[in-house]
């Protein structure tokens, strides 16, 4: 039996739709059906169960992905086991898209420059920048989450042999809007109200867990972009609006503002995930450090 099919399981799983997950294993929907199919044939029994809402483990499935998870963290740990004694100097970061890591890693680098090393910094969604880590295409990954949810990326963490650092815990909420908006006059935003306007977050994000927490019933006022600068665009030209963790660098937009969103039932919390047996090199342990430090700044 070909792993990948444990690695497609549980993308589907996570994703609660076999077309996101297509989407984010960067495979045809067709070709994950079958895949799937084939799957269940060669098991005898159904993984998953087709409904309306999306599709749902079977309690076949549920025992299934338990195993499937287990063996695919030993695999991992005998795929580490070169990555984890060679001697690498440079930064090997993926994260969720952000201006502050982004910033931040810029920053660094230029009263940091490194003349015999290139650095790698990517920007992705959620679930791909901890694929990345799992996969070996970078070391590490940096991640926001609400903290509602932190728990299961700790849970996450432990099934995968990788260890999480904290970065900024319980940072505030807040609403990026348009100044054009007519929230934009508004000194605050309930939290209870954000299902009622037009949302947009970034495509490969766990769509349900994002959903549940901010009430939105379903996803059909919700658009979905890939990058920042088509975030920003949306919201600046199309009166979108999206939520983001409390932010202590420039402003991330000089045609937007940044709205205190009030009764939240929690804020944001931001994330260092790798190996767990991986050591830093001293140049990544100086970038983590100021990443930290812009966060524990207390700026107006």
């Amino acid at each position: 039996m070909d792993s990948k099919y444990f690695e497609y399981v549980i993308a589907i799983s996570e994703c609660g739709s076999i077309n996101k997950a297509a989407q984010i294993l960067q495979i045809s929907q067709p070709n994950l059906s079958v895949s799937i199919k084939n799957l269940e044939q060669e098991l005898g029994f159904s993984v998953f169960q087709r409904k309306k809402t999306g599709v749902h483990l079977t309690k076949e499935g549920e025992l299934f992905i338990k195993s499937a998870q287990k063996i695919l963290v030993e695999l991992e740990t005998i795929k580490n086991i070169p990555f984890l004694f060679t001697d690498k100097k440079n930064i090997s970061i993926s994260c969720t898209y952000s201006f502050d890591f982004m910033n931040c890693f810029l920053d660094f680098k230029k009263k940091n420059p490194s003349i015999t090393h290139e650095d790698q910094f990517k920007e992705t969604g959620l679930i791909q920048t901890m694929r990345d880590v799992i996969e070996q295409r970078y070391r590490m990954s940096l991640f926001y989450c609400f903290d509602q949810v932190s728990h299961a990326y700790h849970q996450f963490a432990e099934r995968h042999n990788l260890k999480l650092i904290p970065i900024a815990l319980n940072r505030p909420l807040i609403l990026l809007a348009s100044k054009r908006h007519p929230l934009a006059r508004k000194r605050e935003i309930l939290f209870s109200d954000i299902p009622n306007y037009k949302f947009i977050m970034y495509e490969n994000f766990k769509f349900d867990e994002w959903l549940q927490i901010l009430g939105f019933k379903d996803d059909h006022k919700i658009l979905y972009v890939f990058d920042r600068g088509s975030l920003l665009d949306a919201i600046t030209r199309s009166m979108y609006v999206t939520v983001m963790m409390k932010r202590y660098a420039d402003t991330y937009s000089k045609d937007c503002v940044e709205l205190p969103i009030i009764h939240a039932p929690g804020g944001m919390s931001a994330f260092l995930l790798h190996h767990s047996a991986y050591t830093m090199n001293s140049r990544e342990k100086l970038f983590i450090r100021q990443l930290k430090k812009l966060f524990s700044e207390d700026r107006p």
